[in-house]
């Protein structure tokens, strides 16, 4: 009888674990960033990783772009209300991959206010390296 009981017990307490862990959120892996912000300032340095995490900017043209983009909004040149509302903006279109989102929404709200930014294919083009032969 006694060990009907504790069977009892154990069962419930592995479905009780079962649903707990299926009810938690997933964890996603955040993208640890390059510190060569220097003294742009902390909150610069949290605009940056927050991009970076957010869009899941994993290769290095696209960090060098939201570089570039953080930079802008430190000097004032791009609001940083308009790039935290089309963060917002393109992980709802894509939380999986919302970089591409992200970029081509940013480029044509700058370019209604006059605001030219460079595109994302700039900084691949610059990370090609090419090895000369011999």
């Amino acid at each position: 009888m006694l060990a009907r009981h504790h069977r009892f017990l154990i069962a419930s307490l592995f479905v009780c674990l079962g649903l707990a862990i299926a009810d938690a959120p997933s964890a996603m892996a955040q993208i640890t960033t390059r510190t060569q912000l220097g003294t742009q300032g902390d909150s610069t340095a949290k605009l940056y990783e927050r991009l970076v995490n957010r869009l899941h900017a994993t290769t290095q043209p696209q960090q060098d772009y939201l570089l570039e983009i953080t930079k802008r909004v430190n000097e004032r040149k791009l609001d940083l209300r308009l790039v935290v509302a089309i963060e917002r903006y393109s992980i709802r279109r894509n939380s999986h991959y919302p970089f591409p989102f992200f970029e081509r929404a940013l480029k044509y709200e700058a370019a209604k206010r006059g605001i030219t930014l460079p595109s994302i294919k700039l900084y691949q083009d610059q990370s090609i390296v090419t090895v000369p032969n011999g």
